[in-house]
């Protein structure tokens, strides 16, 4: 759907320390070809404290291209995919980021998407329906927050072919311009797919907490060893190019005229085989060189990705850049932007990084792990 009067107004990140994988293994075995350099640690915070955290820093952009009142959200979405960056059962996360924003009580609601790793880019999809349909609403507040860790969630083995990474995001829409035009969305299901992560495992019986350690590998090889890796590939590929298709042709571009694409911070592998071979791209179109210091965070990546474009000086007004979100169950949505400012002042903003990066050159340090940036 293209979308005429839906703007990304403030976006922000917030990420852990930034740790070598070298300092994190200790008794365990990566497995699978991640290629991961380091992963964010946030060891002392929560999922919804990191999201706190990049929703101020989202106010604060857009503080940086508008010289009124900050805008109070009607609607605010919050995503977590793991139960361990939920805080505690029987309570309510977005209000908890809500309350902790400062954000007064007001008209509107404050509520729960779960889409998994597909959430926030899912959401500006469903924002962007929202704002198009109800000219009552002016605003909307989007923000995600994830903690790993062990022994119930290993950051680097707990999944197969990904490193996972703490992190927060935030993005916040509305019908006034801003940082970037929200040119098209679209979003694609298909729930044959549900079984990947359920595997041959039963639900649990009421009254009882799933507990201990995650068991997301078990669950996945039962079902590919049952179907194949190959009818996975098949479904994922024409789910991401449903979508891309379908928003850059109402976007009026082609993919060659997209700066930069923005996917999830997968391991190499499956970053290559679910990502840049389904899109026919390179790496180089990419923030593999950076996703690959953060880690996969959820719902997070992409937006954590653009907060760093934003912020580095890594996109120009008239750029294109394209979001691709996938979520287990499984969902791809894609969303085309156009930027249209780059506020001085916005750099105190920017993701860390443990190696220096610039957009207009390889480092060093890039080059001898073999990845690279596109030079404009």
């Amino acid at each position: 759907m293209r979308w005429k009067n839906t703007h990304l107004r403030g976006v922000g990140a917030a990420l852990g320390d930034i740790v070598t994988v070298e300092n994190l293994k200790t008794t365990r075995t990566l497995h699978g070809a991640t290629s991961q350099r380091a992963v964010s640690i946030a060891s002392d915070s929560t999922g919804m404290d990191l999201a706190v955290r990049a929703g101020r820093n989202a106010l604060a952009s857009i503080a940086m291209t508008t010289t009124g009142p900050l805008p109070v959200p009607d609607l605010h979405f919050h995503a977590a995919i793991w139960r361990g960056s939920r805080g505690i059962d029987f309570w309510s996360r977005a209000a908890y980021v809500r309350s902790r924003l400062g954000l007064p009580a007001g008209r509107g609601i404050a509520t729960e998407l779960n889409a998994m790793s597909n959430s926030l880019i899912g959401g500006i999809d469903i924002s962007a329906r929202v704002l198009a349909g109800s000219p009552d609403l002016d605003t909307v507040l989007l923000t995600g927050g994830e903690t790993f860790g062990p022994p119930a969630f290993d950051h680097l083995t707990a999944d197969h072919g990904i490193a996972y990474g703490d992190g927060g995001s935030a993005l916040i829409l509305g019908r006034h311009p801003g940082l970037a035009h929200i040119l098209a969305t679209s979003s694609y299901t298909d729930p044959t797919l549900e079984q990947l992560h359920r595997g041959n495992h039963r639900f649990l019986p009421a009254g009882t907490t799933e507990l201990g350690i995650e068991r997301i590998r078990e669950r996945k090889r039962q079902y590919t060893d049952a179907v194949g890796a190959a009818s996975v590939n098949r479904r994922n590929h024409d789910g991401v190019r449903a979508v891309m298709d379908e928003a850059l042709h109402d976007a009026g571009l082609q993919l060659d005229q997209l700066r930069w694409v923005l996917l999830p911070h997968y391991g190499r592998h499956l970053l290559d085989t679910h990502c840049l071979q389904p899109l026919g791209i390179t790496a180089d179109r990419t923030l593999c060189h950076a996703g690959d210091q953060w880690g996969h965070i959820g719902p997070n990546d992409q937006i954590i990705g653009l907060t760093h474009l934003l912020t580095r000086g890594a996109v120009a007004s008239g750029d294109h850049v394209a979001l691709l979100g996938i979520g287990i169950g499984m969902t791809w949505t894609a969303a085309i932007l156009r930027i249209d400012s780059t506020p001085p002042g916005l750099d105190v903003l920017a993701p860390t990084l443990r190696w220096p990066w610039r957009a207009d050159r390889v480092p060093e340090e890039e080059t001898r792990h073999g990845y690279h940036t596109r030079s404009r």
